[in-house]
């Protein structure tokens, strides 16, 4: 079995739809043909999995797992009226068929624990926030689609906790978010998990004509990870923008990647990715910008950039450009290296101490990625995370 009986009783006791149930077996399908993860699938060849059973995670967290706060409507999917629901579902159909091959993001849609939709207001002030918690159980398996406001602006806020404890968790989700024509989102990820939580996420966006995407994303934490974040430009006139950040320490290792897709003509999109590792931390960054050959006025520019503050910390980049169109201009970049010691003696012959120059080379690595996020409470938080987690003991 997939998962133990008592997480297929949670299930039942939920008492859904038929058309949420055939979802749900659909998804299972594919997950019955799709391969465990291991080293011989490119996108999870950097990341074991060997002492990874999912039958040992059978303790669902309970509903007060995910809140939320702000100007948002928030449902459930079970709660939704019949012909919304359908209506919803179809809006999933496209990331059901772009993960039609992916283990974790079906195990998702085949066996979510808690499922959410989410419709968003225009209030450029207001940022609403779903977090969701691995507490008092040890899986949770949560499915949001994410609508935005069509012609303004909106914001959200995604939140991913969990505390640092004995045993081993798991934390496993797909996030879908919608940008419909002329809209313009802005919406961050924040994940602050325990040292002994797997975590494995894919976030699939669908961008809409003449809209903007702009994702600022922040993880540190946790035991072994894999995260997918994909965008779809399915129209023309996108403009889309990924900032992230990932600093690590100790033991902990993240696998990210971010994928865009340019699915029509006319658009611009980058990224921009930053880590500092120290200790024996381990980050792997995978960027890929995919444009085929119809596509014409595409300009598309993917940086990453890793700063060591350790001999033992690793940091990998691997940034693909899949370009089949003649009429576009395309860039990468990626670096990995330690603080350089002639800034060190500079920042020394100005009467700096090497611990107080060593705190300000990694927060301006930092700032130029914390300052996109769109919240001040945000950036401040981050700010204050960075200097205890990476300079503190």
């Amino acid at each position: 079995m997939l998962l133990a009986e008592s997480i297929s009783e949670y299930i039942k006791e939920k008492k859904e739809p038929s058309i949420l149930t055939e979802f749900r077996t659909n998804a299972e399908k594919l997950l019955n043909s799709a391969i465990f993860p291991d080293s011989s699938l490119e996108s999870w060849r950097k990341i074991s999995l060997s002492n990874f059973k999912i039958s040992e995670y059978t303790k669902v967290c309970p509903d007060s797992s995910v809140t939320v706060s702000g100007n948002a409507k928030v449902t459930r999917l079970q709660d939704l009226p019949p012909e919304k629901l359908s209506e919803v579902l179809k809006k999933v159909g496209p990331a059901v068929s772009f993960y039609s091959k992916e283990w974790f993001p079906l195990f998702v849609f085949s066996r979510f624990t808690h499922a959410y939709y989410v419709q968003l207001g225009s209030d450029p002030s207001s940022y609403p926030e779903i977090k969701i918690e691995c507490k008092d159980g040890n899986i949770i398996l949560p499915l949001l689609i994410v609508d935005a406001f069509p012609g303004a602006k909106s914001n959200f806020i995604e939140r991913w906790e969990s505390p640092d404890q004995k045993d081993l968790v798991l934390m496993s989700g797909v996030t879908i978010l919608l940008t419909p024509p002329n809209g313009d989102f802005q919406y961050s990820s924040l994940e602050n998990l325990g040292d002994s939580t797997f975590h494995f996420r894919a976030t699939y966006g669908i961008q809409e004509k003449d809209s903007k995407f702009h994702a600022s994303l922040a993880s540190w934490g946790g035991y072994k990870g894999k995260t997918f974040y994909d965008t779809n430009v399915v129209g023309k006139g996108c403009w889309t923008r990924y900032v992230g950040l990932s600093p690590l320490k100790a033991r902990e290792f993240q696998d990210t990647e971010v994928r865009i897709l340019h699915s029509e003509s006319h658009a611009q999109s980058s990224i921009l990715y930053r880590t500092v590792v120290r200790e024996k931390a381990h980050h792997v960054f995978t960027g890929n910008l995919h444009i085929p050959s119809h596509c014409k006025d595409v300009g598309a520019i993917q940086i990453n950039n890793n700063l060591l503050l350790d001999r033992t910390a690793r940091a990998e980049s691997i940034p693909k450009l899949e370009v089949f169109a003649d009429s576009v201009k395309c860039e990468h970049g990626a670096t990995v290296g330690e603080i350089d010691e002639e800034q060190l003696f500079y920042l020394a012959s100005r009467g700096i101490s090497e611990e107080e120059a060593r705190k300000m080379i990694v927060e301006g690595f930092l700032n130029e990625v914390v300052r996109e996020f769109p919240s001040e409470t945000v950036r401040e938080e981050l700010s204050s995370m960075i200097e205890s987690r990476m300079l503190g003991e």
